[in-house]
């Protein structure tokens, strides 16, 4: 039996979000389980390196083409394993992703590169027989979401998208009360997040490209380009070393990510899609925004926010600028409101959502329906009161979401949703029964057409109509060049 297929045991699952934790101080041997590659070393990748070494398996190796935070992320994992007496040979360091590849004693890859990469390391290490943990958005283009859903059928690996809100009870009991009704018949959707991508510039702040550009010999940056184009060094970028701040200057930069479109709307837009009952599907249409223009000069005179997305029964998604609430579902009988700690119901006749409604269910004030449930910590602002907490709110966001629990009886509803409490254990336990993942990449790669759409109409200033089953535009609109990279550097060109 080859060791990809051994059956784990005692796989963690810790609570939502947090680590799974194995046991200490008794010496155990490496032999058969399964070894598992971090390629990507930055911020989210320690992290998600701290989650996966409580799980049971063996971190072999990480991989980065910064120097400095392969080594230190390499130490971590050996001083997590000599620290507990578990006898794993020392983590390999490796420059090149190509090399975990080809490495046969590799079984599983966590990817967590810049987005330009997602695509391409996740379906070359599918074709060389791994499985994937890859974080979102999982792809970069409409043409490269369909390629590696295509790749996760043709090579039949386990796949899992870090869109780890899925592994949230809120974001679950938020879904389950819309999919079985609870709320009537959606009619309105708000996705909350930031704006698009950015034209690219050189530098963050042009002032100071003296002191982001200079040389950084730690740093293999033709690599960490890639398939996009090999432009200047910035450390905004690459940012040297070891550091704690989630860089958001590639994010938004349109050579390499997809602005917030790609970076929180690829959760919120994939909890509206999960609620919508929508993983298979998407829109049929998008309406361009009618927001003014960005007066940021770095903006190129993008519109932030406002697009819509209209869907084939009619129901319209709204994309607003960042709220207390990430989605908000508006029915005919009630609202459920959900993001990250924070939990929210409302029963009563439908409402429109105005900027009126919108900003009394942020604090709980909102009294046009009865309040089922209600958690969002209050803020307080220098010199303003801190707001009223609604009449019915809880204790925590976990209260809250057991009250609905009760109050819909979900604990009996028809529709049961993925129930899954840690985004990376449910990847290895998959990985151990060869099942299905809370994310896979037909639903992940699904996410990140929502949050490409976003983003083709934000850059081009325009609406088009749309083929969810065949993801691409319809009836003669858009342009099918606004759906993929325009051109790939060296070899890089994502297919199978």
């Amino acid at each position: 039996m080859k060791r990809r297929e051994f059956i784990l045991s005692g796989v963690s699952v810790g609570f939502a979000f947090g680590v799974g934790c194995v046991g200490a101080g008794v010496p155990r041997a490496a032999d058969d389980k399964p070894r598992l590659a971090l390629i990507g070393a930055g911020v989210q990748g320690r992290l998600l390196l701290h989650q996966i070494l409580g799980q049971n398996l063996i971190v072999k190796g990480v991989c980065d083409c910064d120097a400095v935070r392969r080594e230190d992320r390499a130490r971590i994992v050996d001083e997590y394993y000599a620290s507990r007496g578990i006898s794993a040979p020392k983590a390999v360091r490796w420059a090149d992703f190509r090399e975990v590849l080809a490495d046969p004693d590799v079984d599983m890859v966590c990817v967590a590169t810049p987005d330009h990469w997602h695509a391409y390391i996740t379906i070359e290490a599918m074709r060389a027989g791994k499985d994937v943990y890859c974080e979102k958005p999982l792809t970069y283009s409409v043409e490269e979401s369909k390629l590696v859903m295509a790749a996760q059928k043709k090579y039949d690996r386990v796949l899992q998208t870090g869109a780890m809100q899925r592994s949230g009870v809120e974001f679950r009991t938020a879904c389950e009360i819309v999919r079985n009704g609870g709320i009537g018949k959606v009619r309105f959707v708000d996705a909350n997040f930031g704006g698009p991508a950015r034209p690219h510039r050189d530098y963050e702040n042009p002032a100071n490209a003296a002191s982001e550009g200079a040389p950084n010999p730690d740093v293999d940056f033709d690599m960490w380009c890639g398939g996009a184009p090999l432009v200047k060094y910035s450390d905004r970028l690459a940012p040297r070393g070891v550091h704690k701040k989630y860089p958001s200057f590639w994010r938004n930069d349109d050579y390499f990510g997809l602005g917030m479109c790609g970076d929180w709307g690829a959760h919120h837009l994939d909890i509206a899609q999960w609620g919508l009952g929508l993983d298979d599907s998407g829109p049929v249409k998008i309406i361009r925004s009618n927001e003014p223009p960005s007066r940021d000069r770095f903006c190129g005179g993008r519109r932030q926010s406002g697009l819509q997305m209209v869907f084939a029964d009619g129901c319209v998604l709204q994309h607003n600028p960042f709220s207390n609430w990430g989605t908000v579902f508006y029915g005919t009988d009630g609202i459920v409101a959900v993001n990250r700690g924070k939990f929210g119901v409302w029963l009563g006749k439908g409402v429109f959502p105005d900027a009126k409604l919108r900003s009394a269910i942020v604090d709980g004030s909102f009294d046009g329906m009865k309040c089922v449930a209600f958690w969002s910590p209050p803020k307080a602002k220098e010199g303003v009161p801190t707001p009223p907490m609604a009449a019915c709110s809880s204790k925590s966001s976990l209260d809250a979401c057991n009250k609905a629990i009760k109050e819909f009886d979900l604990k009996k509803a028809k529709t049961k949703l993925y129930r899954s409490l840690n985004h990376v254990a449910d990847f290895v336990a998959r990985c151990r029964d060869r099942g299905v993942t809370c994310s896979p990449a037909s639903v992940g790669g699904r996410a990140a057409i929502l949050c490409q759409l976003c983003n083709i109409s934000y850059v081009h200033d325009a609406g088009f109509e749309w083929n969810p089953e065949k993801n691409e535009f319809a009836n003669g609109t858009g342009d099918a060049s606004w759906l993929m990279r325009p051109s790939y550097r060296n070899n890089w060109k994502v297919k199978i």
